[in-house]
């Protein structure tokens, strides 16, 4: 199975970019104003028809399975060509249930990143159970079923879903609850976290508080009624568990998410316990501003930040945990965006996993990839191969278990 790039986004913006800084005030003016003009006809076309085909994502409600009953129904009748119906098994809502011959510890709620899937959870949520939390997690509107779902779509809905559904489960009940949240999905937790004191703790992996293309995104709400896709329109999709096109409009909203928390965040702290995992390699994430964002307002005694880096790293204080990247027994360079919370044994992304994500955002590269009989390399986008090689997405955490060892110290389950 190949996994197509999905960070061509950062092309299109420098191009834009560097498009409007040689044409010059009067002509960027005339370009806006064209722009606007078409907002009367264009956006409202894009509007009308997804309303038409993809409303009605059902929302949250206190019969949790009732609610992944009538998800699926919807995905199966809304999905795109290129899917099964198993392959929408992926993309379902799950729960499990806490063992029941390990002390019971309370109710873990996981929201997945932009474009991705609650599958992406799925190793974590094995993990959790077995350590006696009750797990649930939950599909955003918009995704698990086609990327055209995301045209016309916004933060809010993202953030009003994940609300509910921590508002039904925790109602009623005197239960420690906890948030799990995937790169957009960090976002989201810590922005309920501070909206709710009942949340008792965060585990986030690659948690998305600024993006490295923070300075261009701010452009593409704007953009997105322009040019709606990144790759001019749907690509191949053959990812069961996540979308390989990009709607721009998915970006935009991402970043409004992101100056939602600022907004949320600003003069206030987090005293729960929180569990931090990113790779320095992340071609998303910007980890100097989310360590320091970790270190000004995450404040508990347990909190600890896991970086995986193959470079010297400083850090001032023992809640900084750093931890080698590179593992060349099994050809990997370092970790990825995603890669950070998937263990070795996943089934479509672990060792001997199915799909393949290729690195690369240009054709040469990413088909030399594509087409490669060697043995690939495995590490983050951009990432260089030592010896001409192609290098492949990292698609899994040999350091697994470490990231589970840190999870019992930080939230004290020794």
């Amino acid at each position: 199975m190949i996994c197509y790039p999905v960070t061509i986004l950062e092309k299109w913006l420098l191009k834009f970019a560097s498009v409007s800084l040689m044409m010059g005030f009067f002509q960027i003016i005339a370009r806006l104003v064209s722009v606007l003009l078409a907002l009367s006809v264009f956006p409202t076309f894009v509007i009308a028809a997804s309303d038409d085909r993809f409303a009605g994502f059902p929302q949250p409600q206190a019969d949790f399975s009732a609610h992944t009953r009538d998800v699926e129904t919807y995905l199966l009748n809304t999905q795109m060509d290129q899917r099964s119906a198993a392959d929408v098994k992926y993309n379902l809502p799950f729960e499990k249930r806490a063992k029941k011959d390990v002390a019971y510890r309370g109710k873990f709620l996981l929201i997945h990143g932009l474009n991705d899937s609650p599958y992406v959870w799925s190793d974590v949520a094995i993990q959790l159970s077995d350590r006696g939390f009750d797990v649930r997690g939950i599909l955003l509107p918009g995704h698990g079923n086609t990327p055209e779902a995301q045209l016309d779509m916004s933060f809010k809905q993202w953030i009003n879903a994940s609300r509910d559904h921590l508002t039904y489960w925790a109602a009623g009940e005197d239960t420690p609850m906890y948030l799990g949240g995937f790169s957009m999905g960090g976002v989201i937790a810590t922005t309920l976290a501070l909206e709710n004191t009942y949340v008792d703790g965060l585990l986030l992996f690659s948690p998305a508080f600024k993006s490295q293309m923070h300075h261009l995104l701010r452009w593409s709400s704007l953009y997105s009624l322009y040019k709606p896709w990144v790759f001019g329109g749907m690509i191949i999709e053959d990812n069961p568990a996540k979308y390989n096109s990009i709607p721009i409009n998915g970006a935009a909203q991402y970043y409004k998410s992101t100056q939602y928390l600022h907004r949320t965040l600003r003069g206030k702290s987090l005293s729960i316990p929180t569990l931090m995992v990113a790779s320095l390699d992340d071609s998303v994430v910007d980890v100097d501003h989310l360590a320091q964002v970790f270190k000004r307002k995450f404040s508990a005694d347990t909190n600890k930040l896991l970086l995986y880096t193959n470079d010297e790293y400083t850090q001032s204080d023992e809640s900084v945990v750093v931890r080698g990247s590179a593992y060349p027994e099994r050809r990997i360079l370092n970790q990825s965006h995603q890669s950070v919370l998937l263990s070795e044994k996943n089934a479509l992304y672990g060792r001997n996993g199915t799909a393949l994500v290729c690195n690369g955002n240009d054709w040469p590269t990413f088909s030399a990839c594509l087409y490669s009989s060697e043995e690939h390399w495995f590490g983050a986008q951009h990432t260089p191969s030592p010896d001409g090689v192609p290098v492949a997405r990292t698609t899994y955490n040999p350091d697994f278990d470490s990231v589970l060892q840190l999870f019992d110290e930080v939230f004290n389950l020794d």
